[in-house]
C-alpha cells in the first residue's frame, strides 16, 4: 500500500511539474480538483503589446499602412508650405492637412485618425515656421469624431468622407474668423470674411476632394486586405 501511494504521489507531481513548463498558472497547475476554472496560458511581451489600449495591432499590414500615411503626410506639407505659399489660389493657401486626416480617419477608424492629426497638427506647424496654435485642438478632435461617427453611424464612403470634410471646413472658418477678429486690431468683420475667410474656404473646398481621393487610392490595398481578413473569419 505505501509503495502504490508514494507512486501515485510521485505521478502527480510529475504532471504539476509538467504544467508548471508549459506556462500554465491555476489551480489545475497545482492538483487542486472541484474548482471548475481553466488554466490561463501566460501571454507574451507580443501579445500584451498587441493587447494595448490604444487597439493598435503590430503587424506588417499595419507598418505598412503607417509608413504609406507618413509619406502621404510629408508629400502633402511640403506641397503646402512651399508650393502653395507662392502659387495662392485666389490670395489663400489651402489647408491641405485638415482633408487628409478625415480622410484616414474615415478609413481607419478613432485611434489611428487621431494619433495622425496630432503628427499633422505639430509637423506643419514646424514646417510653417509658426508657433504654437491651436492646430492640435481643432484636427484631434475633427479626426477622432470622424472615425467614431465612421464606425457607428455612417458608411465608409467618399460621399461620406467629402461631408465629414465640409462640416470641419466650415468649423475651421469659423475659429479663423475668430482668431482674426481678437488678434488683428482695427479690422471690420465685413473685411474678415470678404479677404480672409471667404477665399480661404473657396479654396479650400476646391482642393480638399483631390487630397481625400489620393489619400483613398493610397490606402486602397490595406482596406482590400482588411475586407478579406473580415470576410475569412466570417
Amino acid at each position: 500500500m505505501k509503495a502504490t501511494q508514494n507512486n501515485n504521489e510521485k505521478r502527480k507531481a510529475r504532471r504539476r511539474k509538467g504544467r508548471a513548463a508549459d506556462g500554465y498558472s491555476g489551480p489545475l497547475a497545482t492538483g487542486s480538483r472541484g474548482t471548475g476554472e481553466i488554466p490561463v496560458k501566460s501571454e507574451s511581451l507580443r501579445e500584451k503589446f498587441n493587447a494595448w489600449r490604444l487597439g493598435f495591432s503590430v503587424d506588417k499590414v499595419f507598418l505598412a499602412k503607417s509608413v504609406v500615411t507618413a509619406v502621404l503626410l510629408v508629400l502633402l506639407v511640403v506641397a503646402q508650405t512651399t508650393v502653395f505659399t507662392v502659387f495662392r489660389p485666389f490670395g489663400s493657401v489651402p489647408d491641405l492637412m485638415l482633408p487628409f486626416i478625415i480622410a484616414v480617419a474615415t478609413l481607419e477608424k478613432e485611434r489611428f485618425g487621431a494619433v495622425t492629426a496630432l503628427c499633422a497638427a505639430y509637423i506643419i506647424e514646424a514646417a510653417g515656421g509658426s508657433e504654437l496654435t491651436l492646430l492640435p485642438l481643432v484636427y484631434v478632435p475633427v479626426a477622432y469624431a470622424v472615425g467614431i461617427l465612421t464606425t457607428h453611424n455612417f458608411r465608409d464612403s467618399f460621399p461620406v468622407a467629402v461631408m465629414y470634410t465640409g462640416c470641419a471646413l466650415v468649423l475651421r472658418s469659423v475659429v479663423t474668423f475668430i482668431v482674426a477678429l481678437a488678434t488683428v486690431h482695427g479690422i471690420s468683420a465685413a473685411v474678415v470674411l470678404s479677404s480672409i475667410v471667404v477665399p480661404e474656404l473657396f479654396v479650400n473646398v476646391i482642393f480638399a476632394p483631390i487630397v481625400q481621393l489620393l489619400v483613398r487610392l493610397c490606402m486602397l490595398p490595406f482596406r482590400e486586405k482588411r475586407e478579406e481578413k473580415i470576410g475569412g473569419v466570417k
